[in-house]
């Protein structure tokens, strides 16, 4: 059957070609990335690398009229999740602005953040050349004592601007540099803003680099499966962060990053739902039935729905250190493992993994 539509009364919706696949106008250069061409994600992310929420810039839009511009309107979109329990927002200059910050503290969300020095107008702070003079760790600051918001100037090698509603210019640390001209190491007075920024700071940088160590080629003519594919392997770095803390709390050693995604990928195959056959089809000729493989940590020791069976058949046990045959076998992991007066290696097999 042809189905005709009237090209005079056509809907907006019935214009768009479902099929199509060329290439997207989201995609753009970014003059200085390792990869230039490529999608733009935003992310919020913790000091950890976990990513909590993330948005995929579509491009330029016309601004509202609370708009603080595109950076601040990014960290707001990205906060608005956020409940009100003092949480620390930290962010570089491309997004910093007094607006935002100031925003932010009416939410009862603190930020510190370094900031571009055409974005502090009003705020008179010494230039870097006069701290330059004073020396290595020379520091001007201002207070906007209604908001109580600090912008501070700090001089290392060169001078850096940072703005915060949550922490200040005390207690004053120490850091150990490098002097070029002295060719030895000196101690260089450093701001507590200054200290938390790069101790929380480089969350979301921590991320990029995880995912690309993991990242496989791919090729696609569909433009938004790399966005799909970015998002799994983002969520496994996600599990394997998670993963990694947990194994902290218990003082074990966690496996490495590849490892882990390949078991994840491993207990999806091998233990996927079956898909019954559809009604009035012939059934297919049997075919010999592979071997039955080792279930892999993840599944074998979750604690969860790990029953005997009686089989009819009897098989050698899986557990690694017994070499008897069993009629008993674990309804999840199908595994044959003995079970009787002499050897218990079912519970063996779901407690050590061997």
């Amino acid at each position: 059957m042809i189905h005709f539509i009237n090209n005079m009364s056509v809907t907006d919706d019935q214009k768009k070609d479902k099929l199509w696949k060329g290439k997207s106008s989201l995609k753009q250069y970014i003059r200085g990335k390792p990869n230039p061409w490529g999608f733009k994600l935003w992310g919020r992310a913790g000091a950890s690398g976990i990513l909590y929420d993330f948005d995929v810039y579509q491009g330029s839009s016309e601004k509202a009229a609370n708009s603080i511009g595109v950076g601040g309107d990014v960290v707001l979109k990205l906060c608005s999740t956020l409940e009100p329990r003092n949480y620390k927002i930290f962010a570089d200059n491309y997004f910093t602005s007094l607006p935002l910050v100031k925003a932010l503290q009416d939410r009862s969300l603190w930020y510190v953040g370094t900031v571009r020095s055409n974005r502090l107008k009003g705020c008179i702070l010494k230039s870097e050349k006069e701290l330059k003079k004073e020396g290595r760790g020379s520091v001007d600051f201002e207070v906007e004592t209604s908001c109580n918001i600090i912008a501070l100037r700090w001089f290392d090698n060169k001078s850096v601007d940072v703005v915060s509603s949550y922490v200040g210019l005390n207690p004053i640390g120490e850091v150990r540099r490098w002097a070029k001209k002295a060719k030895q190491f000196i101690i260089v007075k450093r701001p507590n803003i200054i200290e938390t920024y790069n101790k929380l700071m480089g969350g979301v940088d921590l991320l990029d680099s995880l995912v690309s160590l993991s990242k496989q080629k791919m090729k696609s003519r569909r433009w938004y499966m790399y966005i799909f594919w970015h998002t799994i392997l983002i969520a496994a770095v996600n599990a394997w962060l998670w993963y990694k803390r947990h194994c902290s709390l218990l003082h074990r050693k966690p496996m490495k990053l590849c490892n882990f995604i390949r078991d994840v990928a491993s207990g999806l195959i091998e233990f996927k739902s079956k898909v019954g056959r559809p009604a009035g089809l012939s059934p297919q000729p049997s075919l010999p039935k592979p071997l039955t493989r080792k279930p892999t940590l993840d599944v074998s020791q979750d604690c969860l729905d790990h029953f005997p069976l009686w089989d009819a058949k009897r098989q050698r046990c899986k557990y690694q250190y017994c070499e008897g045959f069993s009629y008993v076998k674990c309804i999840k992991c199908n595994a044959h493992l003995c079970l009787n007066k002499d050897r218990n290696c079912f519970t063996a097999f779901h407690f050590s993994g061997k």
